[in-house]
């Protein structure tokens, strides 16, 4: 199964994601990246990171730093369960991007999209990045895909027109009802308990088994 190495990537084409990786939001991180692989793009996130002896913040900023394009979901700004306390490491990593871009002249040319649940709730938390771009996506995948698609389709230096959302949502639906058998041909273990890699493979697997 051929898949793309990260260190194979174009930092013209590489899409970094800064979001939540918890089972509620994976339906959602998953819709995300077959989205970008959907318009010619390559996702690269935290979870390439499997490097125990390196510091972890250093590699995010190393990451953010090989992308032109950068997302940031910082909706997940619940609670937790047992600490009652919220999650800050989408605001951190997002703090990280704007301040490689505000003192880095390489990085002026870098785009970002930054994600929210409701239009103008991160005003309430998060009121420093008052001014700038705030997609909503109301907490559903068709949401993240509609914003990630249109976000992607206004990069300037895109060659070619992508599919509108409504067409990759529904090549994702049809991608969805392929993946059981596309796990099974490759033994993988079921699509809830992937991990980073096998879902990038069997991402790639369905869009390469999708009708043109």
């Amino acid at each position: 199964m051929p898949i793309w190495s990260p260190a194979e990537v174009d930092r013209a084409t590489a899409v970094f994601i800064n979001c939540p990786f918890d089972d509620q939001y994976r339906p959602m991180f998953r819709a995300m990246l077959f989205t970008i692989a959907a318009c010619g793009y390559r996702p690269r996130c935290a979870l390439e990171i499997s490097d125990s002896g390196a510091v972890r913040i250093g590699q995010i900023a190393d990451l953010i730093c090989a992308c032109d394009h950068t997302i940031h979901d910082i909706s997940n700004v619940e609670l937790d369960a047992d600490g009652k306390l919220p999650r800050f490491n989408m605001p951190l990593e997002l703090g990280i991007d704007i301040g490689l871009r505000l003192k880095d002249p390489a990085a002026s040319g870098k785009r970002a999209l930054i994600l929210e649940k409701e239009r103008h709730r991160y005003d309430k938390f998060l009121s420093d990045i008052s001014g700038q771009d705030v997609e909503p996506h109301g907490g559903t995948t068709s949401g993240v895909i509609k914003a990630v698609r249109n976000f992607l389709n206004a990069d300037p230096s895109r060659p070619s027109k992508l599919p509108g959302p409504k067409a990759i949502e529904g090549d994702y639906a049809l991608f969805l009802r392929l993946v059981p058998d596309i796990i099974a041909a490759a033994r993988f273990d079921p699509w809830e308990d992937l991990d980073y890699r096998d879902v990038l493979t069997v991402i790639h697997e369905g869009q390469q088994a999708l009708p043109t």
